[in-house]
């Protein structure tokens, strides 16, 4: 299969409408006055999603939320320092309990007990930066936080991340003030989640197979969020920090699809931790090479887990059940892997933070059932998919698409990619088709998605359900620089209702049948 370039797109308008729907493979677009009007044909689609409009004058202002750790919850039992170590070394191990005599005081420990703590920590501090980390974050430019991070702007954008809820239309929603807002159709009220800790919010994620629940990578650690919705909302919602020695910041998180497991990458370490969250504890994966990680992501099915580093090393890690953990690494040419996703069939797409960038595809499953010889086609290599050079496209003025990618989104269905460029006003949606051994073995033109004049994107994300009553409904949703976050539907096939007679719901009535799903949880994975 040939290389797709940005060059077979049609040439994108360039006006002041932008770019609100793609139904049955035609563009819609539409002026400011009318985006909310119920005429028009996409407006139907959005019906079930809600409205969220972040302005500046919102930011940093006083209002009634509240957030308390779970230690706020309840009394504190007055014990001594010499039970608490105890109780500490047993439950998580020496280190910690050192590090905890080390920062209490001298006269709570005795002078003697708190000078060899320290000098113990100062040990295993020394080791650890030795082995396992790497040298100060950058403030700006290359390496940075924001240099990292899968969202445009990072530093000066209105929203900084944005999360679907996995079941349900409920959408998270992080400000440049660290705050997180949840924004959903059937609750007039907006929960609004702050935290002391809760600073320089990489990530937010939710725990599937779970309602309320959300993971926050911050600068100090995770927090592990428990929302109640409603009237006091803002009261009863409380967080729990995780945190491990000199894995800090943490710039991604990201759960297992059963919802048990939990993984926190920082670019200062090259452990990867994987999180039970009800007890608090942590397991390192360490390996040495590629310096610190940068972020993670699972496969659909829990069974591969792709970590990037912030050198030209990456790696699948295996994590099957009846297999111990173990991972396959891999380089690439230039840079360093920037972006990455996996769809339907194991199939995993990423792109190297180059510029002009290139997507390439990997396909990991197994045809354990072929017993022909393997030919040279089925020998597993990243094969180059996408070419993003960039592309000045001629209307009235030059419209340049393309070039460094910043983050990249694939619907659960694996028919459409959407790329969010660095440098560029435009998305570009990306028609894919899979086929066996999870290969990708058809590319089309979708659309490029433009805002209005001034905007560009920041940040994407897909509605992880798809809508089949509503034609197969696909919705990209986008954090744009103005503070704007649109949904953007994707219809292949439009349902138009049908008129029949029914004695609940009398005449002309429309028949949607729901397709229900029962979830259960798998047994927590043991990772050796």
């Amino acid at each position: 299969m040939k290389i797709f370039s940005l060059h077979e797109f049609d040439t994108p308008s360039d006006d002041n409408l932008a770019t609100v729907a793609l139904i049955e493979d035609v563009v819609h677009c539409c002026d400011y006055e009318n985006l909310t009007d119920e005429l028009q044909p996409f407006s139907k689609y959005l019906r079930d999603y809600p409205e969220v409009d972040i302005t500046s004058d919102i930011l940093a202002t006083r209002d009634t939320s509240h957030a308390f750790c779970t230690g706020d919850l309840f009394l504190p039992v007055q014990n001594s320092i010499f039970k608490k170590l105890a109780s500490i070394c047993r439950e998580r191990g020496l280190v910690e309990a050192i590090c905890v005599a080390a920062s209490s005081e001298p006269q709570e420990v005795t002078p003697v007990l708190h000078w060899i703590a320290t000098r113990l920590k100062w040990i295993l501090d020394l080791i650890d930066r030795g082995i396992y980390q790497r040298e100060t974050l950058p403030t700006f430019g290359f390496g940075s936080i924001a240099d990292i991070v899968h969202t445009r702007d990072w530093e000066t954008s209105l929203i900084r991340c944005i999360s679907w809820h996995p079941h349900c239309a409920r959408l998270a929603v992080t400000t440049r003030d660290d705050r997180i807002r949840i924004f959903s159709q059937e609750i007039p009220i907006i929960p609004i989640l702050k935290h002391s800790a809760q600073k320089s919010v990489c990530c937010i994620t939710w725990r599937p197979l779970a309602g309320k629940e959300l993971a926050v990578a911050c600068h100090a650690g995770v927090l592990i969020w428990t929302i109640e919705l409603g009237a006091a909302s803002n009261f009863l919602s409380h967080a729990v920090l995780l945190k491990q020695r000199n894995h800090a910041p943490v710039t991604s998180v990201v759960w297992h699809p059963q919802g048990d497991l939990l993984v926190s990458c920082s670019p200062t370490d090259t452990r990867m931790l994987i999180w039970d969250t009800s007890k608090k504890e942590s397991v390192p994966l360490r390996r040495v090479g590629g310096d610190g990680l940068c972020f993670a992501c699972w496969s659909p099915c829990g069974s591969r887990l792709f970590s990037a580093t912030c050198r030209n090393i990456f790696r699948v890690w295996n994590t099957g059940v009846a297999t111990l953990w173990h991972a396959d690494k891999w380089t690439v040419p230039i840079g360093r892997v920037a972006v990455a996703c996996f769809g339907p069939n194991l199939t995993l797409l990423f792109a190297t933070d180059e510029n002009p960038g290139k997507i390439f595809f990997l396909p990991l499953q197994e045809n354990i059932f072929d017993v022909k010889k393997l030919s040279l086609d089925d020998v597993k290599m990243a094969v180059p998919l996408i070419d993003l050079t960039k592309v000045n496209f001629l209307d009235d003025n030059y419209v340049t698409v393309g070039g460094r990618v910043t983050a990249m989104k694939w619907d659960p269905t694996g028919r459409y990619l959407a790329i969010l460029f660095q440098d560029s006003p435009y998305i570009a949606l990306v028609k894919t088709k899979l086929g066996n051994l999870s290969r990708v073995i058809d590319i089309k033109p979708g659309c490029f998605i433009k805002g209005f004049s001034g905007e560009v994107p920041n940040c994407i994300d897909f509605y992880q359900k798809c809508q089949k009553e509503l034609g197969n409904l696909v919705c990209l949703t986008i954090a744009w620089s103005s503070g704007r976050i649109q949904h953007f539907p994707i219809i292949e096939k439009e349902i138009v209702p049908a008129s029949y007679t029914c004695g609940d719901y009398g005449t002309n009535g429309v028949d949607r049948c729901l397709d229900k799903k029962a979830w259960s949880r798998a047994s927590i994975v043991r990772i050796m």
